[in-house]
């Protein structure tokens, strides 16, 4: 049966900043306390398009237009790698099932729910330069989407194309800044509010396989100097850049496995894409050792490009509680009271440690709390509290969202 559609419903599906007003109105002009702000945990972090998608079919959000605070590790601003129909919308399954842990923001963009994201990044994350970036989300003759986005985050990634190949594109507004920035006041007015645990600590995946197929520690340093991105020399435009970044990885593999000659020919090559003498002594090393205790050369050369580009940072209990106490001081300095807050754990992913998820959802929890008063605590289907949380009483007896609870696994 569809539900009556109120002057307050009505308004929060033009998706205005007035429909946003009403949602965040004072309490006191109705004159009656705040309902506890709804807060949904997920395992994987794509999952939460069903609770962003329900939460505006409900009215608790804007229909279109919504704006995004993410905090997180990882921008997950990436491009689906799977063509997406708008009419997924309406259904939810379908498009988590087409978005990933780093996809699923410009999915929600796709189908216009989302148009403007804030990463809220930890002063250790630098994948996106801070400030504002605006593009263009379109799809190819095929489906496939694509940005025109030049910078290398979506270049050598493959996700970049000129606007002029792009068809129903959909504006994206991007703005970037570190926790201590957003801390002394963010200055933003959001009607979701997102958080990643391993904005708090993260593992690399990819580091670690690294590691255990026997790369050191010190190497695996060294593997992130040698090719840091601004020491890079790429090239200005997109294809220069694509095509320098395939001259770097076929050098790689030839100054391990070739002969003199191809080895000499490799060397020249990486000097002029930037790598000085000692950076090719040590690569050359490094490759040669990596390929003679077992790992394949084009393993390391794609596991190496994670190294690289995906931070990875341990967190002691007072770096923790530290982390949390600016969460708290961002919402406070802002007053932002969003209608959706999703948390997600990403440990199941292999990024947030699984030995600090629960002290770290703790604390994550008691920010948003501190800040923002009474918090509807809901966990998504087969999740429950992390260990040493005790439910609130609204927590226990909501079942709106989640499934009967198979405990607490993350």
């Amino acid at each position: 049966m569809k539900r009556p559609v109120t002057l307050r419903r009505a308004a929060l599906r033009s998706g205005s900043i007035a429909a946003l007003g009403l949602l965040l109105g004072s309490p006191a002009a109705a004159g009656e306390a705040p309902a506890p702000l709804r807060v949904v945990v997920v395992a994987s972090h794509h999952h939460v398009l069903r609770h962003w998608l329900a939460a505006a079919d409900e009215g608790r959000i804007p229909a279109h237009a919504v704006s995004v605070v993410h905090f997180d590790a990882h921008p997950d601003l990436s491009v689906p790698a799977r063509p997406i129909e708008r009419a997924w919308r309406d259904a939810p399954r379908a498009l988590v099932a087409a978005s990933d842990i780093a996809s699923f923001q410009l999915s929600a963009v796709w189908v216009g729910l989302v148009s403007r994201v804030v990463w809220v990044r930890p002063e250790w994350a630098r994948q996106l330069p801070d400030g504002e970036r605006r593009f263009q989300l379109g799809a190819l003759h095929d489906g496939r989407l694509r940005v025109d986005d030049e910078s290398d985050y979506y270049v050598l990634d493959g996700s970049w194309a000129p606007l002029a190949s792009l068809r129903d594109a959909r504006p994206v507004a991007v703005r970037v800044l570190s926790l201590a920035e957003a801390a002394r006041g963010l200055g933003e007015l959001a009607a979701i509010l997102d958080i990643d645990l391993d904005g708090f600590a993260t593992r690399n995946p990819s580091a670690e396989r690294v590691r255990a197929a026997g790369v050191s520690e010190a190497d695996a340093e060294r593997l992130r100097e040698i090719f840091a991105p601004e020491r890079l020399s790429l090239g200005a435009t997109p294809s220069d850049r694509v095509a320098s970044l395939e001259r770097l990885l076929e050098a790689v593999g030839d100054a391990a496995g070739g002969g003199l000659r191809r080895q000499l020919g490799a060397a020249w090559t990486l000097w002029r894409l930037g790598l000085g003498p000692l950076d090719l002594y040590r690569l050359w090393r490094i490759v040669s050792d990596a390929s003679a205790g077992g790992l394949p050369l084009d393993v390391l050369l794609e596991e190496g490009r994670n190294l690289v580009g995906i931070p990875e940072r341990r967190a002691d209990p007072a770096e923790i509680r530290a982390t949390a106490h600016q969460l708290a001081a961002m919402l406070k300095s802002s007053a932002l009271r969003p209608g959706l807050i999703t948390i997600a754990r990403s440990v199941r992913d292999g990024y947030t440690p699984r030995e600090a998820w629960p002290a770290i959802e703790r604390r994550t929890l008691a920010a948003l709390r501190e800040a923002l008063g009474p918090l509807d605590v809901r966990y998504d289907r087969g999740l429950g509290p992390a260990p040493g949380t005790r439910p609130s009483a609204s927590a226990a007896s909501a079942s709106a969202i989640r499934a009967t609870n198979t405990g607490a696994s993350p």
